[in-house]
């Protein structure tokens, strides 16, 4: 499983994306979802299950927060998380 954490630009998440990865966590960035944008085009940073706990406080003290976390399933359904 993987969470997306979603941000209104390609710009914030890129920014979200190396303050993860100075902290060890790979994200990548990618597009939301067609089904899952709440704003029309929105980006997200992917990451594992297992660094949520860590990276959103790490976000949130760099002034980053996501505006949604979605749960991605196996299968691909997303979820609202958090």
């Amino acid at each position: 499983m993987h969470y997306l954490l979603t941000f209104r630009s390609l710009t914030y998440a890129q920014r979200a994306a190396r303050v993860l990865e100075r902290a060890g966590i790979t994200g990548t960035v990618s597009r939301v979802p067609k089904a899952a944008a709440a704003h029309g085009c929105a980006y997200c940073v992917i990451i594992g299950a297992h660094h949520r706990d860590r990276s959103l406080p790490l976000l949130s003290s760099a002034g980053l927060s996501p505006e949604r976390v979605l749960l991605r399933h196996p299968d691909g359904t997303l979820e609202a998380a958090v």
